[in-house]
């Protein structure tokens, strides 16, 4: 799960404004269609003249200049509503100077789209971590926007950071910037063997591959009939040797799980090669270089990282094809693509589960959405044509409550600052019904293609205020939808622990249920009703 800071949008509406338009000639707009004045500029910033006649925004702040959490550069609030359901991509070419690397990847260069509406609010950036120095990078940021086009901010510059930042050539266009692997027929629906179309519901939790048997055995007791089994190794391995001493594992504990009653979903904690740890910026000229976000996955870049994931799933595929426990393979967890890749993140899913069918050609394969694996990249996700196909999707809106005193907003809980839900949270009101909405990308998705849909993780720090709610809302919208869910986790962090108090600093479990495992076990209950019948 993504650890970050959202940035202070409040405070960056309230910054003085500052700068000028370089020469004092008419200049070229920075965003076509939009006024140089329309732009509201921050301290350190100015307008320059470029020698085309056009314009750049320079930020320059020095290493002894004040500096507050705010994005330093220009904002300007963009009229969407002609872009209704169509995919927007946002770029620009940018050249920065010593741009000193941070612990929040926040605190960075950023091109970044903020969107304010009725399911909540989001931020959109093309990347984090950006930082060091380079020249004539082109940043993308790609938003499809929804019938409710909202209130959208676009914020060009650097988070709270140091150093020399110019931007030129800013445009927004109409692109397909997620392409189907392969083209979709008129019509198309996705097909289920009445196996998998008459299964029962699934609902369980996450347990990790280096948990117990008598884990499984009481989470069997609480009710769950599903474990999203996750798969602990070692990634950087090559050889894939550590891979298969976790699946010897698997492989004995598959019949225990069986008798046990419980359907076991593998999932990869992370691809061969994981995640970039530091950005890359590659290319030479503004048409071709990529940055390579800490959020993306080196097999977006790295074929033999690919061929590598390929070779995991078919793996897999060998050992289990016939296990009855194992119901499916969930192929990717959270992909995160920022800016063009070389291999596109469903392309890559796509490969995996071309490649799993040629060896079990029944079994459900889950394919992940886009950003982090978030309800709001179901509006450009494109269905696969193969059969048993089943689509996640993972459920922390909004983030800044159900990740409240994660990583470094510890600092917040600890003098007794808290989120509560339902409520105010940030910009927007969150309820039931604004948490329904949140997740209109994926029942627009479902309706539309036929489709099987599975949350895979969703939970809520146990110390929010009103977390029991949170949960009830959930497990009765994914009741209401049909979905299949699992909780995140059981026994991995106690913090997402429902058998934890619903307190900081209280760290035994609790001696009495817990709120919120009372509302778990509640559902839970639902898969012994669906057994009897």
């Amino acid at each position: 799960m993504r650890k970050f800071l959202k940035p202070l949008f409040s405070l960056l509406l309230a910054a003085s404004l500052s700068g000028s338009s370089g020469n004092g000639a008419e200049q070229k707009p920075f965003l076509a269609g939009n006024r140089n004045e329309d732009w509201k500029l921050t301290p350190y910033s100015k307008w320059i003249a470029l020698p085309d006649g056009g314009t750049a925004l320079e930020i320059d702040i020095k290493p002894d200049d004040p500096i507050r959490n705010i994005t330093y550069g220009a904002h300007i609030p963009l009229d969407l509503s002609r872009y209704r359901g169509q995919q927007i991509v946002i770029s620009g070419i940018f050249n920065v100077k010593n741009v000193p690397a941070q612990k929040n990847g926040s605190y960075s260069v950023k091109l970044m789209l903020y969107h304010q509406g009725e399911s909540g609010t989001r931020y959109i950036p093309s990347a984090y971590g950006l930082w060091g120095t380079f020249r004539n990078n082109r940043q993308e940021l790609s938003f499809t926007v929804p019938e409710d086009v909202g209130k959208n901010l676009l914020m060009v510059g650097m988070q709270c950071n140091r150093g020399l930042v110019q931007v030129r050539d800013l445009k927004l266009e109409v692109r397909d910037f997620y392409p189907a692997p392969v083209p979709l027929p008129a019509d198309f629906r996705c097909e289920y063997s009445d196996a998998v179309r008459n299964t029962p519901r699934l609902r369980g939790a996450g347990i990790r591959s280096v948990s117990s048997l008598k884990d499984a055995e009481d989470l069997a007791k609480e009710g769950a009939n599903l474990m999203r089994w996750w798969i602990r190794y070692d990634f950087e391995d090559k050889t894939l040797k550590d891979l298969d001493r976790v699946l010897d594992k698997l492989e004995k504990l598959a019949p225990e799980y069986e008798k046990l009653g419980l359907k076991v979903i593998p999932v990869l904690c992370n691809v061969p090669g994981g995640r970039f740890k530091k950005p890359e910026i590659l290319g030479i000229n503004s048409s071709n270089i990529t940055t390579r976000s800490q959020s993306n996955f080196q097999l977006f870049f790295n074929k033999e990282y690919l061929d590598l994931y390929i070779k995991a799933w078919e793996t897999i595929a060998r050992r289990f094809k016939d296990a009855p426990a194992i119901y499916g393979y969930s192929i990717m967890n959270e992909p995160s693509q920022f800016g063009r890749v070389t291999h596109d993140y469903l392309y890559c899913q796509y490969l995996a589960a071309k490649a799993i069918r040629k060896i079990d050609p029944e079994k459900p394969i889950c394919i992940a959405s886009n950003n982090w694996d978030k309800a709001d990249a179901f509006s450009y996700l494109k269905p696969l044509l193969f059969k048993n196909i089943i689509y996640e999707v993972h459920m922390y809106t909004p983030y800044s409550y159900t990740h409240q005193g994660v990583g470094g907003t510890i600092k917040a809980i600890k003098e007794g600052k808290y989120k509560a839900y339902p409520g105010r949270i940030g910009d927007s009101e969150y309820n039931r019904t604004v948490l329904r909405k949140s997740l209109q990308p994926v029942v627009d998705f479902q309706k539309k293609y036929g489709a099987k849909v599975y949350c895979s993780e969703f939970s809520v720090i146990r110390w929010a205020p009103g977390a029991a709610q949170y949960l009830e809302d959930l497990c009765s919208i994914f009741e209401e939808l049909g979905w299949d869910w699992a909780y995140h986790c059981y026994r991995e962090w106690i913090n997402w622990s429902f058998e934890h108090p619903d307190s900081y600093g209280n760290d035994r479990p609790a001696k009495t249920p817990t709120e919120r495992g009372q509302v778990l076990r509640k559902y839970w209950a639902k898969n012994r009703k669906s057994k009897e019948i």
